[in-house]
């Protein structure tokens, strides 16, 4: 969400892409949160202020409350051995899940409520989204990746013929991290984070003829200075599904702009990706980098196009 806040601003403040003027946008996992809130009013000025802990709604707060909720919870979801264990089942299946994505039978419900499958509580994250988002889905087209841990297929929330559910339902399920979160359950399916089909499902814009596409892509990194072997293993998967999707949609007609991690950047960023304490760090260091990426050749002859 760093990541995104930044980028985001830099495209803003010095190319004039004002995400929310987009004919689509498309969001998974943390790019959900971010999609919704640019959708339902948000600026990424917001965003960026966000990211940096100077937005007027968190100097109303006391300081540990105001940087409480500027920042991802990881609450443990046990408080015994046993509920441990038993989290740790459950847990172990949905990422069997990801990985083994063939259509199966639904589990019964006192089989999920008796392993739920994630290790972690998104309690605090649901009553934020209950607070700052609105019920209805926003009138400008918002697609939100989620997948379906029973079919093992993805579900774009928000296109048409999708299951009918709440903005923050949608939310909760492209956020529900396999093994970490417990899949969501709505719109009479059990969902899970989209990143388990794809980090940035470009895809989907690239099937529905846009001309031109702009991607922030936070779990891939930029390849014309690769970052180290351990950042290129943890993103690997996200690269590759990345080049996948912009060799397609490239060959459909569209002009693709992607925004991706630095090699400093990756290392910056480090293994774990939820670091509350790199926050800051990491949305300057993007606001940065894409401020110097919109210069050149390739973005300013894109975007005078």
């Amino acid at each position: 969400m760093a990541y995104h806040a930044g980028a985001l601003h830099a495209l803003e403040q010095h190319a004039g892409l004002r995400p929310d003027d987009a004919d689509l946008v498309v969001g998974t996992s943390a790019g959900s949160v971010i999609g919704s809130f640019l959708r339902s009013g948000w600026e990424t000025s917001d965003l960026w202020q966000f990211a940096l802990g100077t937005h007027p709604a968190l100097s109303d707060l006391p300081p540990a409350e105001g940087e409480r909720r500027r920042q991802v919870a990881m609450v443990p979801g046990w408080q015994t051995p046993v509920e441990l264990a038993r989290r740790a089942i459950g847990s172990a299946w949905v990422l069997g899940r990801t990985v083994v994505r063939v259509p199966i039978p639904d589990l019964p419900a006192a089989l999920r409520r008796t392993f739920p499958g994630g290790l972690f509580s998104m309690e605090d994250a649901n009553d934020r989204f209950t607070e700052l988002l609105p019920e209805r889905w926003p009138e400008r087209p918002l697609w939100l990746c989620a997948v379906d841990i029973t079919s093992g297929r993805r579900v774009v929330l928000g296109r048409r013929g999708a299951p009918q559910v709440t903005l923050r339902e949608a939310v909760m399920a492209s956020c529900a991290i396999p093994g970490v979160y417990a899949p969501v359950r709505a719109g009479g399916r059990t969902l899970i984070d989209g990143g388990a089909h794809s980090t940035t499902n470009l895809d989907l814009v690239a099937r529905r003829g846009a001309p031109l596409v702009v991607g922030v892509a936070p779990m891939a990194f930029e390849t014309a200075v690769r970052p180290g072997p351990l950042a290129q293993l943890t993103r690997r998967r996200a690269a590759v599904s990345l080049s996948r999707e912009l060799h397609r949609a490239r060959k459909g007609g569209a002009e693709v702009l992607l925004v991706r991690p630095s090699a400093d950047e990756c290392d910056l960023h480090g293994v774990r990706l939820m670091n509350p304490e790199s926050v800051e760090a990491v949305a300057r260091a993007a606001y940065e980098s894409t401020s110097r990426l919109v210069e050149t050749t390739r973005f300013r002859r894109a975007l005078v196009a």
